[in-house]
């Protein structure tokens, strides 16, 4: 079951060295979330299973769909402001 949730996060991320060119990669991917606090809990992201990006006017928006080894929860980050988000959490 899929629950909407669409709040503001904090989130510990890692930052690696872009792909080289020509790798197949997005962009974001050298952007990767390791913990994310979400109502006073800490959640560890155990596997990064998916990521996308899209557009809310001039903004690109990175979307993870992460997993902390019991659910399935989907983060975004405003590449523009740096702000994170969860959207939903799939149980």
């Amino acid at each position: 079951m899929t629950t909407i949730v669409d709040e503001t996060i904090n989130v510990i991320a890692i930052f690696e060295s872009p792909p080289r060119s020509g790798d197949s990669q997005p962009s974001h991917a050298a952007m990767r979330p390791v913990k994310f606090r979400w109502r006073g809990r800490l959640y560890p992201v155990e596997e990064i299973t998916y990521r996308w990006q899209s557009t809310e006017g001039r903004s690109t928006i990175l979307h993870f769909s992460v997993s902390d080894g019991r659910a399935l929860y989907e983060l975004t980050c405003n590449k523009d402001s740096l702000k994170w988000r969860l959207g939903s959490i799939e149980a």
